[in-house]
């Protein structure tokens, strides 16, 4: 294992191009199209809720089913891409799989809107230019 990594550590001196190099911060517009996409993924009413279900606790696709409403078909597509945008993980324990939150990011939007639906402070339906 020493020689191994001898050995990889003269090869990356030997060529810059092995080199860890920081990544180019993304520009403003960038940024806010990769957001857009992130917010996007929990502005769908149902990977909403299967977030909040899962901010405290991992659960599997059957206790989402009954607490979310659906089918466990849809909840699967759900979930896959929740897992996919890196907002969910899976893990496997024989036949059963196990949803959690593990985006942080994620977890505190929920709290805000947590907060601001405590404080009345959600637009409302009669508010909503969309609607």
């Amino acid at each position: 294992m020493a020689s191994y990594v001898r050995q990889r550590l003269a090869e990356i001196r030997a060529n810059p191009a092995l080199r860890w190099r920081p990544a180019k911060r993304l520009t403003l517009r960038k940024q806010a199209g990769v957001a857009a996409r992130w917010v996007a993924v929990l502005a769908q009413d149902k990977r909403l809720l299967i977030v909040i279900h899962l901010v405290d606790q991992e659960r599997t696709v059957t206790d989402l089913v009954s607490r979310v409403g659906g089918s466990q078909t849809t909840l699967s597509k759900h979930l896959s891409v929740l897992v996919e945008h890196g907002i969910v993980e899976c893990r496997a324990e024989g036949t059963w799989h196990y949803y959690s939150c593990k985006s942080e990011d994620a977890k505190a939007v929920i709290r805000l809107l947590d907060d601001l639906a405590r404080n009345d402070m959600l637009p409302g339906a009669a508010s909503n230019p969309l609607g």
